[in-house]
């Protein structure tokens, strides 16, 4: 990655305006992947402001001059995760982590990630938590540098349609 291009790439928080092009992004990423299921409804991100902003979380969008092309946030954990792992009121869910694949292998995911531990440790979280795709080895991998660990493999789903996910966690205290 050159400097110019480091230099392009800048992170801020979701505008009521991004709301089309993250969803773009969103698909994009996911058709790539072993989970991409077409049909599934992603009512947060129809509702960003009132599901990550209003709440206890963060919604961000990276981008490289004007075009948004990378996105990530954290909110409270969903509550089927209690079962799995040990969720506490310092302990935010990581999720919507993407990069448009034309973007991908630049650092933006990485930035990404950076800038959203920092905002977690300033609104008192210590520990991120995060599920994805059994099959998903980029996406795994991703997380894994990134230091997170292998918590639990579950199947959830319904009988038309099963995804086997792993859960991750990480501490993310200073």
């Amino acid at each position: 990655m050159t400097n110019e291009r480091q230099q392009a790439f800048d992170i801020r928080r979701f505008q009521p305006g991004d709301g089309e092009r993250v969803r773009e992004v969103h698909d994009r990423a996911m058709r790539g992947t072993p989970e991409y299921l077409p049909d599934l409804p992603d009512e947060d991100l129809e509702a960003i402001e009132d599901h990550y902003l209003d709440a206890a979380g963060e919604f961000l969008v990276g981008h490289d001059g004007e075009t948004i092309v990378a996105m990530g946030a954290y909110t409270t954990p969903d509550e089927w995760k209690d079962a799995y792992l040990d969720i506490d009121g310092t302990t935010a869910e990581l999720t919507r982590m993407r990069v448009d694949p034309d973007w991908q292998g630049r650092g933006y995911g990485t930035a990404m990630y950076r800038t959203l531990v920092e905002r977690a440790r300033d609104d008192g979280y210590r520990r991120f938590v995060l599920d994805t795709g059994a099959e998903n080895d980029r996406a795994r991998g991703f997380y894994e540098r990134l230091g997170f660990e292998c918590q639990s493999r579950i199947s959830v789903g319904s009988e038309e349609e099963t995804l086997e996910m792993v859960l991750y966690q990480q501490s993310i205290e200073r």
